[in-house]
This record gives structure tokens, C-alpha cells and sequence, in this order.
């Protein structure tokens, strides 16, 4: 089974400039690396620093976004691939889902948070729209979720 949804992309109008996350429960590291946030209408994710420019670089620095599709064992976008293990059963893909299913609008930007240290960004799904006086919209993406 596979479902297709869209949501809007956000980008700082500075470089480095981000809104807080805010409160959340964080999970604790998996084998691949990724830290994840769960709070209220939104979840995020805290990538290995070697993965971050990469997907910095498909996702919010270009004007056409690529497909992201989310299976049970990856996380594909653009030219990027993230193995996972059994992704789709993780809290993570439940608050994803939950975030995407909703009634409201769902939107992709960058935060942060003092527990994770100054350098640390959190990609974000939300269905709160951030900030206006430090976001921009620059776009919509697609998201393709698989339910093998």
C-alpha cells in the first residue's frame, strides 16, 4: 500500500537562524546514527554530521524538491539513501504519519534545541507553520509513504 502527500518547505531568511524546537521526548541513538524528537504536532530528526549537507542540499537549498519516500527499511530522497531497520513498527514513523495524516498542513524546516549543543540543526515536520519573521516558504515536497 502506498499514499502520497505534500507538504510545504520553509528556509531561514539567514543562514544559521532557527526557531526551538521546544519540549519533546528524544529516542535514543540507533545504529544508524539518528537522534529523533517526538513533541506535539511535530517530530524531527537529528542526523550524523556526515549526512547532514547532503540532505541539506536536496532538501532546502533547491527550488524543486525531490520525492521523499519513506519505506520500512529506508528513507530515499533525491540521490540520497538512509538504511533503517524496521522503520515502519519505530515511534518515529507513527508521529510521521500522524503528522501527515492530519487535517492540518504539514511543513519541513530547520530547528534547533540547547540539549543537542549550538551546532546541532533538527529537520522538522510540523503541522505548526513556523516562524514568519525568520521563515520563508520556498517550496513544496512530496512525500510517498510505502506500508509493505
Amino acid at each position: 500500500m502506498m499514499d502520497e502527500y505534500e507538504l510545504q518547505r520553509f528556509s531561514a531568511y539567514f543562514r544559521g537562524w532557527c526557531q526551538a524546537f521546544g519540549e519533546h521526548n528524544s529516542l535514543p541513538k540507533g545504529a544508524d546514527g539518528i537522534s529523533w524528537l517526538l513533541g506535539e504536532d511535530q517530530v524531527g530528526f537529528i542526523l550524523p554530521q556526515h549526512m547532514t549537507k547532503p540532505l541539506y542540499r536536496e532538501v532546502l537549498r533547491t527550488i524543486e524538491a525531490p520525492l521523499l519516500t519513506l519505506s520500512n527499511c529506508s528513507v530515499r530522497i533525491g540521490n540520497m539513501q538512509i538504511e533503517l531497520a524496521a522503520f515502519l513498527d519505530h515511534p518515529a514513523m507513527s508521529a510521521i504519519k500522524s503528522v501527515l495524516e492530519s487535517a492540518a498542513d504539514s511543513h519541513l524546516y530547520l530547528t534547533s534545541h540547547f540539549m543537542y549543543g549550538p551546532g546541532a540543526k533538527i529537520i522538522t515536520l510540523s503541522n505548526k507553520r513556523p516562524l514568519s519573521i525568520i521563515y520563508k516558504e520556498i517550496g513544496h515536497m512530496r512525500v510517498r509513504l510505502i506500508r509493505d
